[in-house]
């Protein structure tokens, strides 16, 4: 069994949505599907943002969800912006999730690896993401690949409210 990333397809969405919504009641969020399918369709339809989605490929005939064989056991969702400080394009991993029966597979490493890897060819000086303080597994993972805990800043967040 080998892991696939690639863009996420039509065929994907489902898939998808099923994951993008554990992914939410990871972090205490419940969305109803049709909204959940909406935001990432349009994100993605709008080049918002880039969502990969990882496939296992255990050779015959998929499951239900899956693409050409192909299970979609997680996906990735990053948003290309821009950083003043440097005059460059900067990408945010912003929302990585792997199922808990696929966890183990390498999915979630070969999401991140293919995110760097697509937001380096996009001309990113860099990659950065969050995850919950006692996330340690992601953490674990995050800097096994390179990635450094911020130390010169702190992070703040407003909420609106809207």
């Amino acid at each position: 069994m080998s892991v696939d990333v690639r863009p996420a397809t039509d065929d994907d969405v489902d898939a998808v949505v099923d994951l993008f919504r554990q992914y939410l009641r990871f972090y205490d969020q419940e969305v109803p599907d049709a909204e959940a399918r909406a935001y990432l369709t349009a994100r993605r339809d709008a080049g918002d943002s880039v969502l990969l989605v990882a496939a296992l490929r255990p050779g015959g005939d998929g499951p239900q969800g899956s693409v050409a064989g192909q299970e979609v056991v997680g996906f990735a969702q990053s948003y290309p912006t821009w950083s003043s400080v440097s005059l460059s394009r900067s990408w945010v991993l912003n929302d990585l999730f792997v199922a808990p029966a696929a966890r183990g597979t390498g999915a979630a490493r070969a999401l991140v690896q293919d995110t760097c890897r697509r937001a380096k060819d996009a001309g990113a000086i860099r990659v950065s993401l969050a995850t919950a303080w006692d996330n340690v597994a992601a953490q674990g993972l995050y800097e096994s690949e390179g990635f450094v805990r911020d130390q010169h800043f702190h992070h703040y967040a407003y909420v609106t409210g809207a």
